[in-house]
């Protein structure tokens, strides 16, 4: 979610790429499966949306989050050692980025239109419109402390678990109530904007405090801020929230749009994020590579969302769970090794994230250069 890059950042974490590609990874999998398999594998699907949901659909919103908040505070660092940027063009190449990825959005969903003839799927919650409303939404937050995010997302939460069930009567009706709970939560089982938003915006709190480690150049005091506020604080926070989750209103926490289940959701997140975080700058795992597999993932990861539907119909729901995994492996293998030589060939040009960023800063550019003259 970075659009200027500084070189004022000590450290760049590649477990945000890793995590982010991973949520990518499990997007298309399950996709896959949802597609492929067939009714009388309903609780196969169940079952995997219980395990890897947490990390595939909310982690990705949380991570787009965190993103959002290092682009944010990198930014501000790069303005004050810069006499050729300016807080405005900054702004303006935020707001337009989230525009882009907004149209985007819609016109994704009028290609679902056409290809399931619902018209009120004109207005639905895929990913890119979540990420969009949300990078417009976060923008006066990424401003506030931290601990004022942290009340808002959860007051939000509270909010969701008190407005759905309301609203929910009304759906499918053509009155103030009905439109609203179309706008909000259609359809419930995608990234519906009140809770996701409240994923983005707990995303950005961890954001500042990767940002802040970041900026420290001696390795032994960012190991102890990596140890303080990972390996311990947020490690522990996550880890207490899942039992939480999955106790408070069991078994409400493997539904979706729940209270419990984001909870839950949150705390996986959080002890996944803080233990790759932790295993990186420790170097428990050593890699020499600078791209892993998942890289690949991340860079292509909007192009990879908008593409992968092409697989929709290759086996679309005529395998069950034990012929399914040779066409998956198959497909994730070619997959894998077409993003790796896209990457290798021809880099940010067919990177969708990338293109979003390039045309939002041409128009911002020009848009100066008008007010000028």
């Amino acid at each position: 979610m970075v659009f200027l890059e500084t070189k004022f950042m000590t450290k760049r974490f590649k477990s945000i790429d890793f995590l982010r590609g991973l949520h990518i990874f499990l997007m298309v999998f399950l996709h896959l499966c949802d597609w492929w398999l067939g009714f009388e594998a309903y609780w196969f699907k169940h079952l995997i949306h219980i395990i890897f949901e947490p990390i595939g659909a909310t982690g990705f919103l949380f991570i787009s989050g965190v993103s959002a908040a290092l682009s944010y505070k990198s930014n501000q660092l790069k303005l004050k050692n810069s006499n050729k940027l300016n807080w405005k063009s900054i702004k303006n190449i935020y707001f337009l980025r989230a525009f882009i990825l907004l149209l985007i959005a819609l016109l994704y969903n009028i290609f679902l239109v056409f290809r399931f003839g619902d018209i009120s799927d004109i207005w639905s919650w895929n990913v890119l419109q979540t990420i969009a409303i949300s990078l417009i939404l976060v923008w006066p937050f990424l401003k506030t402390s931290k601990i004022f995010r942290i009340f808002v997302g959860g007051t939000l939460l509270l909010i969701n678990e008190l407005l759905l069930p309301f609203l929910r009567v009304f759906e499918g009706d053509l009155n103030l109530y009905g439109i609203l709970f179309h706008i909000l939560y259609n359809p419930l089982n995608q990234y519906t904007i009140i809770s996701f938003f409240t994923m983005f915006l707990f995303g950005t709190v961890v954001g500042d405090i990767v940002f802040h480690i970041t900026l420290l150049d001696d390795e032994k005091e960012r190991r102890i801020m990596v140890k303080k506020n990972f390996l311990i604080g947020i490690l522990i926070l996550g880890s207490s929230l899942v039992p939480i989750g999955v106790l408070f209103q069991f078994p409400n926490f493997i539904s979706r749009n729940t209270f419990p289940s984001f909870i839950y959701s949150i705390g996986v997140i959080l002890a996944i994020f803080s233990l790759l975080i932790s295993i990186e700058e420790f170097q428990l795992i050593r890699t020499k590579k600078n791209y892993n597999i998942m890289f690949f993932y991340s860079y292509y990861s909007f192009t990879i969302y908008l593409g992968h539907n092409l697989l929709y119909f290759l086996f679309f729901d005529r395998l069950n769970v034990v012929s399914l995994w040779i066409p998956i492996i198959i497909t994730m293998s070619i997959l894998t090794i077409l993003l790796r030589t896209m990457f290798i060939k021809v880099g940010p040009k067919f990177s969708l994230k990338m293109g979003i960023t390039a045309l939002s800063f041409i128009i911002a550019t020009k848009i100066n250069r008008n007010k000028k003259t």
